[in-house]
């Protein structure tokens, strides 16, 4: 320890301790799961929308995660349609509109957070 009572070994163990709890999160270890249930196959900018494919079910009231566990935007689906009909869940092979408040790139995925 150094005299003006800074320990530079317990700041290094601690920011460690934080990394590896943020990897544990992000891997669904000790965190929420990130569990794939689309991709996203277009983005409406002018409306502030994306298409996504479904690979699993998805419902209004979730939580998505949409890209990269380093670089994803995270969002609760306030709304969903099927062709301009708003649904309220939708089911693998569907194709879903989903309004969304940030552009994300086609062929991102898309998570569900449990």
């Amino acid at each position: 320890m150094r005299r003006d009572g800074y320990d530079l070994d317990s700041a290094i163990s601690s920011i460690e301790e934080q990394e590896e709890r943020m990897r544990r999160m992000r891997s669904g270890e000790g965190g929420k799961a990130r569990v794939q249930v689309g991709t996203v196959e277009q983005y409406f900018d002018r409306l502030g929308v994306v298409a996504i494919k479904l690979s699993g079910r998805l419902a209004v009231g979730q939580i998505i995660e949409i890209g990269t566990e380093d670089e994803a935007v995270r969002q609760r689906v306030a709304s969903m349609q099927i062709d301009r009909e708003d649904v309220q869940e939708a089911s693998e092979g569907d194709s879903v509109g989903v309004r969304l408040r940030y552009e994300v790139a086609v062929g991102s995925g898309v998570y569900l957070i449990e």
